[in-house]
């Protein structure tokens, strides 16, 4: 009987030792929403313990600051380059850290957590601090550091002499920084060491044109050129031209593929190097940003039209312009009216653009096998004449007309497109038509009165005698019409009777003579 006893007790006692654990991991001691870190926990020398959120967050921000004024030693060979981390968009992300604070001796089964609290008694417990770099700003830095050490890759390219001979650049490989690895390096390097150095290590980096690629385009010859002039004494349009010319130089286009104006040079405003010229508005010169850019427009439809590809989209001004043949322009304005071609052969092209001297050049290189015999022409085929406008100026003497601007004709005019082979007509292609305004004559029509004359009344001198005796309303009229026949060139046909009436109010409020 005592042994069945002392069984009972020896079971009941285990079942106590089994429960009392659960009673205090049930009982929220382990809870893994506790609002305070467990002592024990630090983060690169900063003890969390006992902190709740946003006091450990300020701790961090602490450590954070001392972080970005620190500096990290780069070396490349016998080179070494000291990297601010401030510079270096160094960040150390305080919520990420104080969230596995919190969760240190709180996560996993309640074995691992009852695990976790006894190192924390015993040893504590490190967090790793969650730190990291713009990667932009990093880059940047060191590239600016390490200017020199580095090569960038230079793909392969089509290079044209003066006699349009094509012939082909060779690729060549880059040397660059491996980013990756120096940004994992520099991490455990800020979080490990007290004098931090990284060794940066170097990737070969190979072009993104090969020479092979390259040769295999098929591109050995020139297919059209057009060229149009302008006054390079008008500085702003000329740099326009030069911005807009550029953008297409070297353009590389694949068989089949569309070629936008707009989407190649982009916005043209003062952000993106662009100068106030003269552009067309409503039917009028007026400054804007860009001007100028539309006789690139028009010297690559011309280069495209005598290159035999397709023409997609193409517009007119609405005045005609000097610098091509009336039906042979295009117009282009960012955002609503567009040039754009397609690449029509099966083999890549190549343009180049020059300035130079009052001109901009534009030539196509391509397979001379697509190179077509094109001959574009275009004609008036009605004139329009313009009308007269009427518009008051009240600076104008009424009755006064002055020719503000004279009238322009409009017109429409038609084009076309011809193929040869061997000196015989292939395909006639008729283009889109063009109709340009006229410009109305505009007269100013004056609305300004005459304005009178106003004669002060005079007193006559007492005693003056027969000498001064007053002549009445006569001599007074007479003195009057002379000074304004002066006035008027000797005519006062138009203008007596009105000044006659003026004078002759104002002489009855003369006193008479003591002599009449």
């Amino acid at each position: 009987m005592p042994v069945r006893s002392t069984r009972v007790v020896v079971c009941v006692l285990a079942v106590v030792a089994l429960i009392t654990p659960l009673v205090f991991f049930s009982s929220g001691f382990f809870s893994s929403t506790s609002e305070k870190v467990l002592p024990g926990v630090e983060v690169m020398g900063i003890e969390l313990g006992n902190l709740n959120k946003p006091e450990g967050a300020a701790k961090l921000s602490e450590l954070e600051k001392s972080l970005r004024a620190a500096k990290v030693t780069l070396c490349y060979q016998d080179q070494r380059w000291p990297l601010l981390l401030n510079e270096a968009g160094f960040e150390l992300d305080e919520e990420a850290v104080m969230d596995a604070a919190l969760q240190a001796g709180r996560k996993g089964s309640l074995i691992q957590q009852w695990r976790d609290r006894k190192q924390l008694k015993q040893s504590g417990m490190i967090i790793s601090p969650a730190v990291g770099f713009d990667q932009d700003r990093l880059s940047q830095r060191v590239k600016e550091l390490t200017r020199g050490i580095t090569v960038d890759p230079v793909d392969a390219n089509f290079i044209i002499d003066a006699n349009d001979a094509v012939s082909v650049r060779p690729a060549k490989d880059g040397t660059i920084i491996d980013m990756e690895k120096l940004t994992v390096d520099l991490t455990s390097a800020i979080v490990e060491s007290q004098k931090p150095e990284v060794e940066m290590a170097m990737i070969t980096v190979p072009p993104a044109r090969s020479t092979e690629m390259v040769q295999s385009m098929g591109i050995n010859g020139l297919l059209a050129g057009y060229t149009t002039w302008f006054d390079p004494a008008k500085v702003s349009r000329t740099y326009n031209i030069s911005v807009a010319a550029h953008a297409f130089d070297e353009q590389l286009i694949r068989p089949g593929h569309e070629v936008s104006f707009n989407k190649v040079v982009g916005p043209r405003s003062s952000e993106t190097g662009y100068k106030t010229a003269p552009i067309i508005v409503n039917n009028e010169f007026v400054d804007g940003v860009g001007g100028g850019v539309c006789q690139v427009s028009t010297t690559l439809y011309n280069c495209v039209l005598l290159a035999g590809l397709e023409i997609v989209e193409r517009s007119n001004h609405s005045l005609p312009v000097t610098y091509v043949p009336i039906g042979r322009d295009a117009t282009v304005v960012y955002d609503e009216i567009d040039f754009r071609f397609r690449n029509n052969t099966e083999s890549y092209i190549f343009i180049k653009s020059f300035v130079s001297g009052g001109q901009i050049g534009l030539k196509i290189y391509g397979n001379t096998a697509y190179k077509k015999d094109v001959r574009v022409s275009s004609w008036v085929t009605q004139e329009i004449e313009p009308g007269v406008v009427y518009e008051n100026d009240p600076n104008l003497l009424k009755g006064e007309q002055v020719v503000k601007q004279e009238g322009q004709k409009g017109f429409k005019a038609s084009a076309e497109r011809v193929f040869f082979s061997n000196g015989a007509v292939e395909k006639r292609e008729y283009l889109s038509s063009s109709e340009y305004s006229p410009v109305n004559k505009v007269i100013a029509v004056g609305t300004l009165e005459q304005a009178l004359p106003q004669i002060a009344p005079s007193t006559p001198s007492p005693g003056a005698g027969g000498a001064n005796k007053p002549a009445g309303g006569r001599n007074v009229q007479s003195n009057t019409n002379q000074n304004m026949g002066g006035v008027n060139g000797g005519n006062n046909s138009g203008t007596e009777s009105s000044v006659n009436q003026t004078v002759n109010q104002a002489i009855p409020a003369l006193k008479p003579s003591a002599n009449q």
